[in-house]
């Protein structure tokens, strides 16, 4: 089942989960023929980065350093881009564009636009200080709500966030779930340990490992921590007492570590999807999730879930689990069960099937 001639611009960046989800969606299209034309903004990709895009086989790259729209002083970059973009939307002249930032949509462009809500920066706002972005983000506010608005459809991870996204952006575009997948292939199983493991960036207020740090001297399993230390903008370096820290770790590193833990904890306070939390779950950690609506919607009844911002119960949830091996193991394997749920051949199926479908939809407008 093949679309030769489809052609899919996509933009994705070299910063963030992004790039995971862009890339696994490059190979899971790559079954049915679509070549796409993928687009790096948000700095030049490491050599790493390149070569993992360029040996997908129906992939062009074209790299940049241009900021995105959520970076330090970006918009002489954004406007840069745009033209950027737009060059190639004329040379390629491709059946779809699918953003996975927030840009914008030339009026002369023909083909239909999917937009994808990974994140922003109001719903960041809203989910971890409680209240709306401060002034300076009205320009932001702005790019993004304008994307949104001018996009023949709207794609979320999870109902939730798109909820979420509707409420503060306040656009009108038809909207669709489709859960990101990720291409978990274990090697031979490993006896898992008694170790707890977390993913974050250290210095991300919403990552919220703090509260981790707090409860892990009372944990009698140690606990792991992987990411970034070093705060981009500013140059500090975190730390954190109490849990042995990894550092940023390789893609085989990462899986490594999640084939040796028993847990995965997320503390976090803002998570649109979680495809650390759905790599874990498929190396056979038990979950021990924030309860966010998100998260629910993904991993409710596979799952532990906690008040972000309650200490104590945090440490009664994960001492619940080590406190029962049995329990612990029956969480283990259906979190398995339901992270295979989230393949990428399901998400390269439903935007194989999105594509075609907006672009019946367009011809039959263009033909009345």
């Amino acid at each position: 089942m093949e679309d030769k001639k489809m052609k899919v611009l996509m933009t994705t960046d070299t910063v963030g989960g992004v790039w995971v989800y862009s890339l696994e969606l490059c190979r899971a299209l790559e079954q049915y023929g679509v070549q796409v034309h993928l687009v790096a903004m948000g700095g030049w990709p490491s050599p790493a980065q390149q070569v993992e895009a360029e040996e997908i086989p129906n992939v062009t790259f074209y790299k940049s350093d241009y900021k995105l729209e959520w970076m330090k002083n970006p918009w002489k970059d954004v406007e840069q881009s745009r033209k950027w973009i737009n060059c190639i939307y004329t040379t390629v002249q491709p059946d779809i564009v699918h953003f996975n930032n927030y840009a914008h949509v030339e009026e002369d462009w023909t083909a239909p636009v999917v937009t994808v809500f990974h994140s922003c920066v109001q719903t960041w706002w809203q989910a971890v200080k409680g209240k709306a972005a401060p002034q300076e983000w009205d320009q932001y506010t702005r790019t993004v709500k304008e994307s949104l608005q001018a996009s023949d459809i709207v794609v979320g991870p999870t109902q939730a966030i798109l909820n979420k996204a509707q409420q503060a952006h306040g656009f009108t575009s038809e909207i669709k779930v489709i859960h990101n997948g990720r291409s978990i292939n274990p090697a031979e199983a490993k006896p898992k340990e008694e170790m707890i493991l977390c993913m974050g960036r250290m210095w991300d207020e919403a990552k919220n490992l703090p509260l981790l740090s707090k409860i892990a001297a009372k944990l009698p399993w140690p606990v792991y921590v992987a990411g970034e230390a070093v705060n981009p903008d500013t140059g500090v370096k975190c730390r954190l007492e109490n849990v042995k820290f990894l550092g940023k770790l390789s893609a085989e590193e990462v899986q490594h570590w999640m084939q040796r833990a028993s847990i995965f904890v997320s503390p976090t306070r803002y998570e649109p999807f979680g495809l650390a939390i759905l790599e874990a779950a498929g190396n056979g950690c038990a979950l021990v999730l924030s309860n966010l609506e998100t998260l629910k919607e993904l991993w409710q009844d596979v799952a532990l879930f906690f008040d972000p911002e309650d200490e104590v119960e945090a440490e009664k949830t994960v001492l619940r689990l080590l406190e029962s091996p049995q329990f612990l193991q029956e969480l283990s394997e259906k979190a398995k069960e339901r992270a295979a749920t989230y393949s990428i051949d399901k998400m390269g199926a439903a935007y194989h099937r999105l594509y075609h479908e907006i672009m019946e939809k367009e011809q039959k407008l263009m033909s009345i």
